[in-house]
């Protein structure tokens, strides 16, 4: 038996003719501002009153709702027009301007030599010398101090 796979699983849920659920919350909640707005200033004021501001909601409900800038919905991309303004675009690197903190076992005193009458033993001083050097360097960033 073969079964239909669904192909666009990202695209949204169309509700009524092109528009989806989105859509339809912030074209309701945008109209519904806008109507409050209208009802309550259209007693009092003329038309040059109450336009502009009714305009402007309209205005910035369709724009939320509909407007796509480079793919991207406007909400977003006011978003990241913001965070374009107030996050460092170049970044400088300096070297030990942080705080270092250390943690780890520090000896207490010098380990001690051993005997060159066996080989291996002098073998082992000279790669604990060895190591004893290169922490020597690197506990001290590399500084001959």
């Amino acid at each position: 038996m073969q079964f239909k796979i669904p192909q666009n699983v990202q695209m949204e849920d169309r509700i009524v003719g092109p528009l989806t659920l989105k859509h339809m919350i912030i074209l309701g909640i945008g109209g519904g501002f806008a109507y409050v707005l209208y009802v309550v200033l259209a007693r009092s004021y003329y038309m040059e009153v109450w336009l502009p501001p009714i305009a402007i909601i309209v205005i910035l409900t369709l724009l939320f709702a509909f407007v796509k800038i480079y793919n991207v919905s406007f909400a977003k991309f006011i978003i990241l027009f913001i965070e374009h303004l107030f996050v460092p675009r170049k970044r400088k690197w300096q070297k030990a301007s942080a705080e270092i903190q250390m943690q780890g076992y520090v000896p207490e005193k010098e380990p001690t030599k051993l005997n060159d009458s066996n080989k291996k033993d002098n073998e082992n001083t000279k790669t604990l010398n060895k190591l004893n050097d290169i922490s020597k360097v690197l506990d001290t960033y590399g500084t001959n101090k």
